[in-house]
């Protein structure tokens, strides 16, 4: 398996830890890091944010769903500088998805 995974103009290198946007490294905190990664390897399926507390901040019992909200913000605040902050979708009454396709 390719430690790269990619996704338009967005690419994470899993064994550096490194995201670059449209060939700009970008700085991403921990959990951001992990949250795009995450919604990358799983693009186009929609998670609710309790779904995303479990698999990204492993029920750590002190963090909220709107937790996920404010680092959904956070990346689309990183791509939307590249035109890219669509990717990060909110599906009404569901949760979030990354996908390349219109919502």
């Amino acid at each position: 398996a390719s430690d790269i995974l990619s996704a338009g103009e967005i690419a994470v290198d899993r064994s550096s830890h490194r995201v670059t946007v449209s060939g700009q490294l970008v700085s991403l905190a921990p959990r951001e890091y992990r949250l795009l990664t995450f919604l990358l390897s799983n693009q186009d399926r929609v998670y609710s944010r309790n779904q995303l507390l479990l698999y990204v901040w492993d029920r750590d019992h002190g963090v909220g769903p709107r937790t996920v909200d404010v680092h959904i913000r956070r990346l689309r605040r990183l791509l939307e500088p590249h035109g890219l902050a669509h990717y990060l979708q909110t599906v009404r009454g569901s949760g979030y998805r990354f996908s390349l396709h219109a919502g």
